[in-house]
This record gives C-alpha cells, structure tokens and sequence, in this order.
C-alpha cells in the first residue's frame, strides 16, 4: 500500500500536470489568434518570378510569426495567460462598440444633412409664397374698385348723350352708396360718427375749438374729415371741430352790459 504523503505527491504531481496541460491548451490559443501580418521576410535568396516571391515571402512571414508567438508565449504562468486572454476579449468588445457608434454616427449624419436639405427647400418655398402673397393680395379690392370705376364710366356717358346733369347727380349719389356699402358688408370699414358726439382722441382728432353756446363742451360741432375704422383698429381718425364753453369772464363782463344797458342814471 501507498503512504498519506506518496497519495499527497501523486495528487499534487496530478495538479501540477492538470496545471501543466491547461496552461498549454492556452498557450495553443494564443498563438493561434495572435496576428503574424507584417512581419519582413529575411530570406536572402532573389526568386525568379512574381509569383515565387510572394511564396517565399508568405512562408517566411508564417515561421517568423510562430516563432515570435511561441517566443512572446514561453514564461507566461496562468495568471498571465488568463489576463492576456480577457484583455483580448474586452478589446474586440471596444472594437465592436466602436463599430456600431461609427455606424451610427453616419447614420445621424446623413439624416442631418436630409433634413437640412428638406429644411432650405421649405424656406425657400415659404419665400416665394410669401412673395406671390404680397404682390396679389390686394387683387380682390382692386377688383371691386375696377366695378365702381365701371359705373363712373357709364354716369359720365350718360350725362355725355343726355346732359342731364341732374341725373349725373343722382348718379354719383348712387355710387357714393355702393361703395360705402361694400366697405362696410365686405371689409367691414365704418366711418366714425363725429357731429353731435362727445370727442373721443382716440377716434377724432380736434383741430380747432370753439366757444358753442349749442353744443356742451367737449362736443364735436364740425367735422373736416371723414374718419374709418376697420374691425376694431381706427385706420384714419375724423378731423374735426370741438366746442368749448364761453368764459366765465367775458359770461360775467356780457351781463354788467346787459345791466348797465337796462339802468338809467339819477340827476338832480
């Protein structure tokens, strides 16, 4: 039978070779991944062809890489080898990492540069709508005036043939109301009432005063202009008189004339 201690030595000399045969399996393993590319030739010999060449070339370079890779490998204890092996694992993971963010990136690049292209032809699409708004956006009054100019036309030829200057008269009246009825139903422009109204300056714009025994004060007497709002915004203010009242002074010197007027003087 076999001592404790020669069991103990043939189990640890069973380790050891366990040890032995796993740290080769991955010594094999690296020499296999490990690249051997651009290793230079050191053959001496000149080959007659291209193609004996590169052969020559090719089998140098594998020897050379198996040499260095067996050379890079002989010392290295497990320990050594395990952190090489996970080192080469986490870089082909950056790598790969690396990869998809660079694909990505084109990815996001392209994408901006569609959009900025989608981006240039909105604006400039805007622009020339903006530009045809403006030039054509008043056609619709324009064509209305054109229809009051029309009925201009045809007073003033019927006046020319009848010289009825009564009816050129009446004429005039009727355009006058049908272009104050388009403004007002169709663009909703009202003219601003002024005589016999309490002056508003946000609707009148008093260009004179005058003293009024018949209006209150502060009361338009007169107007010189007409004035229009439209919807709600004033677009031209009326022009108009204000009464103001008589002086208390020149009130109070009228009624000592008045006075003096209706007294005799006593003489002895």
């Amino acid at each position: 039978m076999m001592s404790d201690s020669e069991k103990k030595g043939i189990d640890e000399d069973g380790v050891l070779i366990k040890k032995k045969d796993e740290s080769a399996k991955e010594k094999g393993k690296i020499e296999e991944e490990l690249p051997i590319d651009n290793l230079d030739s050191g053959g001496t010999d000149q080959p007659t062809s291209v193609t004996e060449k590169k052969s020559e070339i090719s089998a140098t370079q594998e020897q050379e890489g198996k040499t260095f890779k067996k050379n890079l490998l002989e010392g290295l204890d497990e320990e050594e080898i395990a952190t090489l092996l996970a080192a080469k694992q986490t870089l082909e993971e950056q790598n790969q990492l690396l990869e998809d963010k660079n694909r990505l990136l084109l990815e996001y690049e392209d994408l901006l540069k569609r959009k900025q292209a989608d981006f240039e032809n909105f604006r400039k699409r805007m622009q020339k709508e903006s530009e045809e708004h403006k030039k054509y956006a008043i056609s619709e009054i324009v064509l209305d005036i054109i229809t009051v100019i029309d009925n201009f036309e045809r007073a003033v030829e019927s006046v020319e043939q009848s010289k009825d200057f009564n009816a050129l008269h009446e004429g005039i009246l009727m355009i006058e109301k049908q272009l104050k009825d388009l403004l007002e139903k169709k663009y909703e422009v009202k003219m601003i009432e002024t005589v016999g109204r309490e002056f508003d300056p946000t609707l009148h714009d008093a260009v004179m005063m005058e003293e009024s025994d018949e209006y209150d004060e502060d009361t338009v007497v007169e107007d010189f202009q007409k004035g229009y709002v439209m919807h709600d915004r004033v677009i031209r203010p009326a022009k108009v008189k204000v009464a103001k009242s008589v002086s208390s002074v020149e009130q109070g010197n009228s009624n000592q004339n008045e006075n003096e007027e209706g007294e005799s003087p006593d003489k002895d």
